[in-house]
Formats: structure tokens, C-alpha cells, sequence
């Protein structure tokens, strides 16, 4: 959380960075590692491999690589982000049925409402939201994500200043930047949104 108490310049990426956060290793499936984004509602993660230390960043983009070749077969979105309105119930014969916490007709891939006056039923409940596509989950290559991660990662310590982390987004063009220790093991992530935010919360 952002220490209030700080003015904004004074904030550094470990005061501005989500802790524990999601990693993955290089030896993870693609398929596997869009499925970890898309439970957790997140649009990347940083990619460690054997000791731990932080090798690359994969994200939704680089899982929109995989589809672009075959555009002709892509399906047109109704968003452009995860879903963060469907909840899960498992059946009494062991299957796993997509509901959509949003009023019915509120969503397009809103199913059948099950049982009438209950919940609508999501349509596509493995699909990957991103940057006006969906990608089918199930439909991604088993191969490790070494291949498609970003490797080089941005990084960065706890004490580096809210301006050096806004000029390094902008200047590598990047979303998020993986805070890492002297080990280069990831301890946090700070994102664009971390930095809206604390700008949102300063004092004018």
C-alpha cells in the first residue's frame, strides 16, 4: 500500500509495488501460464528460472503473438480485459459450471440462465481477454513459455524513485516493471496503474 504520508516524488517502487506477486517459471506450458493470468485477473507476470532470478516477463501480449499469424481466425472481443465478473461452481457430477455476477443481458457472452431468476451462465469461460481479441486457452501450445516471455526484463530495487520508474516506462514502452532483491529474485511488481494511482492519491 502507498505510504500516504510521503509526497509523490518521494515514493519509490517499494512503496508503490504489488507484493508476493504471481511468478512463474521458464519451464511453465503457455497454457498453463494463460490460465494463471486469467484466474488471478492479471495481465503479466515475471518468469524466474532454476535459482529463482527473475529471466523474463510475459504478459497477454506475447500471448497475442501466437495468434497473429492466423488473424483470419481470430474472434472478435467484447472487451479488452480479463473478466472480473465470473464465479465458479462445481456440480454434483464433478463439472465446473461459469457463472456472470452481472445482471442479465448486462454481457453479450452471457449464456442461459440456470435455473430461471438465478445467475446467467459465461459462454466462454476459458478465454484470455486482450487487446480486442480472445484467445481460447485450450487452444494454446503446451511448450514452455522460455520461447515467448520477454526475456531481459526491466527491473528494478525497492528504492528506486517514482520519476526514474516513470521514465524507464516510458523509454522501454512497458506496462510494468518486476522489483527483484540483490539475488534478483522478484519481490514485487510495479505497473502504470500503480503510478496513476499514486498520482490520483497526491495531494494537489
Amino acid at each position: 500500500m502507498i505510504a500516504q504520508e510521503k509526497a509523490l516524488l518521494d515514493l519509490t517502487a517499494g512503496d508503490l509495488m504489488s507484493h508476493n506477486p504471481i511468478v512463474l517459471h521458464q519451464t511453465t506450458p503457455i497454457r498453463d501460464a494463460a490460465r494463471t493470468l486469467m484466474q488471478a485477473y492479471i495481465s503479466g507476470a515475471p518468469v524466474v528460472n532454476e535459482r529463482g532470478r527473475c529471466v523474463g516477463v510475459i504478459s497477454t501480449t506475447d500471448f497475442l503473438r501466437l495468434t497473429w499469424p492466423g488473424k483470419e481466425e481470430m474472434k472478435a472481443a467484447p472487451a479488452a480485459s480479463h473478466c472480473q465478473f465470473i464465479c465458479q461452481t462445481e456440480q454434483a457430477d464433478g463439472t465446473i459450471k461459469t457463472w456472470c455476477t452481472l445482471p442479465e443481458g448486462a454481457c453479450i457472452l452471457q449464456g442461459a440462465v440456470d435455473p430461471p431468476g438465478g445467475m446467467p451462465q459465461c459462454s466462454l469461460p476459458r478465454s484470455v481477454f486482450m487487446d480486442g481479441q480472445i484467445v481460447d486457452v485450450e487452444e494454446l501450445p503446451g511448450t514452455s513459455i522460455r520461447s515467448l516471455m520477454t526475456a531481459d526484463p526491466v527491473t528494478v530495487h525497492v528504492d528506486v524513485s517514482v520519476r526514474t520508474l516513470a521514465r524507464m516506462m516510458m523509454e522501454a514502452h512497458i506496462h510494468r516493471i518486476i522489483v527483484v532483491d540483490d539475488d534478483q529474485h522478484p519481490v514485487g511488481v510495479v505497473s502504470s496503474t500503480d503510478l496513476l494511482a499514486a498520482l490520483a492519491r497526491a495531494e494537489a
